[in-house]
């Protein structure tokens, strides 16, 4: 596996299994789960590419910075993630948000991609002290896709 191997344009493996609070785990995704990280980010450049043009500065092209994608078992664990976690296919990504207002930016413009694409399973918007971020995930097509939105405000 070659983590600068681009999934998309603008998302690399490296970033969608990188761990930065435990670098020290290992967290080598399957090629089944290398399959499902790039179908999320082709997402990912739709979100980016809408963003940009709706919000974003002219002349400016701002990133999405990704904070989670896949995790190993073992690291979906150290993180308190769900038992049955997307990330644990590689189906999901956590999304970092400026604030509240973004994330409902990011979300909205997701459900208008899924226009073109297809259903999505689920988009989480979560806040933990002053922190926002946006879960989303796309769930292989041999399981089915719900539709889900979510407000979470951990503590």
């Amino acid at each position: 596996m070659n983590p600068e191997t681009k999934l998309t344009e603008h998302f690399t493996l490296k970033e969608m299994v990188a761990s930065q609070n435990h670098p020290d785990i290992y967290n080598v995704p399957a090629p089944a789960h290398i399959e499902n990280l790039r179908r999320v980010c082709q997402w990912l450049e739709d979100l980016r590419r809408l963003y940009n043009e709706r919000y974003g500065t002219p002349g400016k092209d701002e990133p999405l910075r990704v904070s989670s994608g896949y995790r190993s078992y073992k690291l979906n664990n150290k993180v308190g993630g769900a038992r049955d976690s997307n990330h644990l296919l590689g189906s999901a990504a956590d999304i970092v948000c400026r604030d509240c207002a973004q994330a409902v930016q990011y979300a909205t413009l997701l459900m208008e991609v899924s226009v073109d694409r297809g259903p999505w399973d689920e988009i989480i918007i979560e806040k933990k002290f002053n922190r926002f971020w946006l879960h989303f995930a796309v769930r292989p097509q041999m399981l089915p896709n719900r539709c889900k939105v979510t407000v979470i405000e951990k503590r």
